[in-house]
Order: structure tokens, then sequence, then C-alpha cells
């Protein structure tokens, strides 16, 4: 089930329409029923899925899918309208707060430091340094993936963390939530 964006309607109503695609936000299982049942989102194929995830990494939204190994939803999102983005980016060091097995690297040699890489990252990850070249702070960069697709020189690659950096999400989104009661000691 896809449905619209809930943060970019919001900002629509307030008056901060940042133009990016509306209709973004999937849902599977008793969560697009939900939405179903309630006239919140629509049925879509496969294919139509497909197109949506294209035109969503075009517009340069981040694909977050809900943090568990089989997620109720799926939101592509903007650091101008997403809430959880916006918090993300505020904080000191991103990676630390995701489940991301991966980051970003520039290779040296390929980049022509056309800065486009810049534009595209919502978490201010990427920055030049002395000779004009694209660098990555591993600890802002959140292993989305949008400065790979962007780079015209292809100078940008995902690659996995380190074996003891990396972390397996929850079963589920109940899952989620007991580890983070647990967490936080209120269990």
């Amino acid at each position: 089930v896809i449905t619209d964006c809930i943060c970019r309607k919001k900002e629509q109503v307030t008056g901060g329409d940042c133009g990016k695609p509306l209709e973004a936000c999937f849902m599977f299982g008793s969560m697009g029923q939900y939405y179903l049942d309630r006239g919140m989102g629509r049925v879509i194929s496969l294919d139509e899925g497909i197109k949506i995830l294209e035109e969503c990494r075009e517009a340069g939204l981040v694909t977050q899918p809900a943090t568990s190994t089989n997620p109720s939803g799926m939101c592509n999102c903007c650091g101008d309208c997403c809430g959880v983005l916006g918090a993300l980016r505020k904080h000191p060091k991103p990676a630390q707060m995701v489940f991301s097995n991966w980051f970003a690297q520039v290779s040296q040699d390929d980049c022509t430091g056309c800065e486009t890489c810049l534009e595209r990252c919502q978490m201010d990850a990427i920055a030049m340094n002395d000779d004009g070249l694209a660098g990555v702070r591993l600890d802002r960069c959140i292993g989305c993936g949008l400065c790979v697709v962007a780079c015209p020189t292809e100078a940008i690659e995902l690659l996995p963390k380190p074996e003891d950096q990396l972390r397996v999400p929850p079963a589920s989104p109940g899952e989620q939530m007991m580890k983070m009661a647990q967490k936080r000691g209120l269990m």
C-alpha cells in the first residue's frame, strides 16, 4: 500500500512545501490494511512500487524502512520535512543512531570536486578537503547511498562496515519497542 508522506503533508498545510513527491510512504501487511480500511492509501503493483522508489531516489529522498527485519512501513524522506531526518542531522554522530551496515567512501582518484554529493547528503556527512575533493565523515554517514547514485563520475561507493560494527535489526516493530523499553530501564 502506498500513502502520502505525513511529514510533507504537514509542511504543505503550514506553508513549507518542499516540492518533493508526496505519495512516497509504503505500508506492508496489517499496517497496509489499516491504511486501506481508513482510505489513507491505495494498493499498488510491484512495478508501480519500483517506479515510485526510482522517483524518490531521483528527488533525493532517503529510503528508510522501519527498523526491523520485517518492517510494517518504509518511508522516503527529505531533510526539509522529515522529523526523523531533521533530528538525526542535529545529532553530532548520526551514524550511531541508525541501523545501517553501510558507509560511503569517495575515491580520491575519481572525484572531480563537482560537489553534487554535497547537495544530496541529508546528514552533511560529505565535505570538500583541501584538494577540492569530497570526503566522507563516517560519524555522520547513515549509509543511505544518495551520494552514490548522484555522483556523475561514480567516485563514491557504499561499503560494508567492519564486522565488529555490524548490527542486526530487531525481527519486528514489537521487538524493537521491547528493546527500546529495556534499554531505557522501563522493563
